[in-house]
């Protein structure tokens, strides 16, 4: 790509492993983080990450501060009336995670009434909670690492993820008591057809290119390869 290229701009939080995180040395990396560089270096476009709030991605974007978002949103009607999406590349299914498992075997809302369970604010999760465990007490947070947080100590009965990052938790930071309850949850109304990287509703070319990037590290096995590095599952 040519020195004077425009650089593309893309959001992302840092604070959601294991998709956007930074290393013990200090270097933004996850899941999400290398995919969306494989996809810039096979489309041919210089990217730069840059970090901020969840709730401040669209807006930034809007405003073109930012040219892209690639920070786990998921695909549905709700959100394709804000911003313009590339192809699913990776899965939207959300669990419950929980460090009392012997407690909390039922996830109903019945039996959840007046239980604490959280999640990040302004994501598809928060919105499933408000619709269907309105009588449960429901905290959201800036982040799923706050939330997590708060489960591991205790102040929190359950909380909802995307089924790797739930997996990441237990497996780095549940000290074995942690565990996945109750079933995969699937509902295309809330959490969408996957997860896609967000442009503005007018970059239709950017999307195309990035569609054809996401087949060309498909068929390469560059995705794959990335997959392996974070997860014993494909999350495609």
């Amino acid at each position: 790509m040519a020195q004077d290229a425009p650089v593309l701009k893309i959001g992302t939080e840092g604070t959601y492993a294991p998709f956007s995180f930074f290393a013990p040395d200090g270097k933004l990396t996850g899941f999400d983080i290398e995919i969306t560089q494989a996809m810039c270096d096979a489309a041919k476009l210089t990217c730069k990450f840059e970090t901020l709030d969840f709730d401040g991605m669209i807006p930034a974007l809007n405003q073109r501060k930012l040219d892209a978002l690639a920070v786990g949103f998921s695909i549905t009607e709700k959100r394709k009336k804000q911003v313009a999406f590339t192809d699913s590349y990776r899965t939207s299914d959300k669990r419950f995670v929980t460090c009392r498992p012997d407690v909390f075997k039922d996830v109903s809302p019945e039996t959840l009434k007046s239980r604490v369970i959280g999640t990040q604010s302004g994501t598809s999760s928060a919105d499933y909670f408000k619709s269907f465990y309105p009588e449960s007490e429901i905290r959201l947070y800036k982040s799923m690492d706050e939330a997590f947080q708060d489960l591991g100590a205790g102040r929190l009965d359950l909380a909802m993820a995307t089924e790797p990052v739930g997996y990441d938790f237990i497996s780095k930071h549940g000290n074995g008591t942690c565990a996945f309850v109750g079933p995969r949850i699937k509902d295309e109304k809330f959490f969408g057809s996957g997860v896609g990287i967000a442009f503005r509703l007018d970059e239709t070319e950017l999307v195309d290119k990035f569609n054809a990037a996401l087949k060309t590290i498909r068929d390469d096995g560059t995705y794959e390869a990335i997959n392996a590095r974070y997860f014993p599952f494909s999350i495609y």
